[in-house]
C-alpha cells in the first residue's frame, strides 16, 4: 500500500511537470495593433496600422490583417496604410503572426476601431475679447472639431474676399503659434484686421478646412467706419475692404 502511494506521487509529479513544460513552450504571443496618426482620422487623412508580436526567439513574422470579423486577409504587411483614407476603411481590425519557416503562430490582436469622419473643420476664437486697446494682450485659439492629436496650426489675415473666394496671407511669425494659440502680448494698431486659422498633420500634410474669420479691432486705428475704409483703399478688391470694415464696425 506505501509503495502504490510513492508511485502515484511519482508519476502525479511527473505529470505536473510534463504539463507546465508543454504550456511554457506552447503558449503563443500575443499581436497587438496601433494606429497612426489616430483612431480618429478624416476622409483624406494617411493612415497607417500596424501589428507587432512579442515574440521570444522569433525573428521573422508572417502577417495577416483580418477587418470586421471577416476571415479573408487583406494584407500580409507589417505595416498596412491608407492613403487617402475614405470612410470605406472605417471598421475594427485584427492581426495574426505566423512564424516564417517554423511552426509558432501568435493569439489574434484584440479589435481596434479606426473611425473616419468628413474633412474636419477648423474653429477659431478670441481671447479675452475682439475689442482690444493698444498694449493689451490677445489670444487667437484655433481648435479642431472632435479632434486634438497631432495638429500644427497656422493664421491668416483676410485679404481680399469676392462673391465666390477669399484670399489669406499667411501671418509672417504664424510659427511661433504653439498649441492651437497664436498670443499676441502687446497688441498694436497693426493687428487690427480679420483673421482665419488652418491645422495641418501627418507626411504628406493633411489640412482642415479654413475657420469661420474672426475681427479683432485695436482702438486708436480707426475711429469711424469711415476711417476703416480710407485706410484700406489701396485693397485690390473693393469687396474685401468693405468686408473687412463692416466686420470690424460690428464689433
Amino acid at each position: 500500500m506505501f509503495i502504490d502511494i510513492i508511485v502515484f506521487i511519482y508519476l502525479l509529479y511527473y505529470h505536473i511537470i510534463f504539463f507546465v513544460t508543454c504550456y511554457h513552450f506552447t503558449e503563443r504571443p500575443k499581436a497587438k495593433v496601433s494606429i497612426k496618426p489616430d483612431q480618429h482620422v478624416f476622409r483624406g487623412d494617411t493612415v497607417t496600422l500596424r501589428c507587432d508580436i512579442d515574440g521570444e526567439g522569433v525573428t521573422s513574422w508572417q502577417y495577416s490583417w483580418y477587418k470586421d470579423g471577416s476571415g479573408s486577409v487583406f494584407s500580409e504587411l507589417q505595416e498596412h496604410t491608407f492613403s487617402p483614407v475614405t470612410e470605406s476603411d472605417a471598421g475594427k481590425y485584427f492581426c495574426y503572426g505566423a512564424e516564417r519557416g517554423g511552426s509558432r503562430t501568435s493569439n489574434i490582436s484584440d479589435a481596434v476601431t479606426l473611425k473616419v469622419s468628413d474633412r474636419p473643420q477648423a474653429v477659431l476664437s478670441v481671447s479675452p475679447q475682439k475689442w482690444l486697446t493698444e498694449g493689451d494682450p490677445v489670444s487667437l485659439i484655433c481648435e479642431v472639431n472632435s479632434s486634438s492629436t497631432g495638429w500644427t496650426f497656422s493664421w491668416y489675415t483676410l485679404t481680399a474676399s469676392s462673391e465666390s473666394s477669399n484670399h489669406y496671407q499667411l501671418l509672417s511669425d504664424s510659427s511661433r503659434g504653439a498649441g492651437g494659440s497664436y498670443n499676441v502680448s502687446s497688441a498694436a494698431v497693426k493687428h487690427t484686421g480679420v483673421y482665419v486659422c488652418r491645422a495641418e498633420r501627418g507626411e504628406p500634410a493633411y489640412k482642415t478646412t479654413y475657420s469661420n474669420t474672426q475681427p479683432v479691432w485695436v482702438t486708436g486705428e480707426f475711429k469711424h467706419l469711415n476711417d476703416c475704409l480710407k485706410k484700406n483703399d489701396h485693397q485690390s478688391q473693393q469687396n474685401s475692404t468693405l468686408h473687412i470694415c463692416l466686420s470690424l464696425s460690428e464689433l
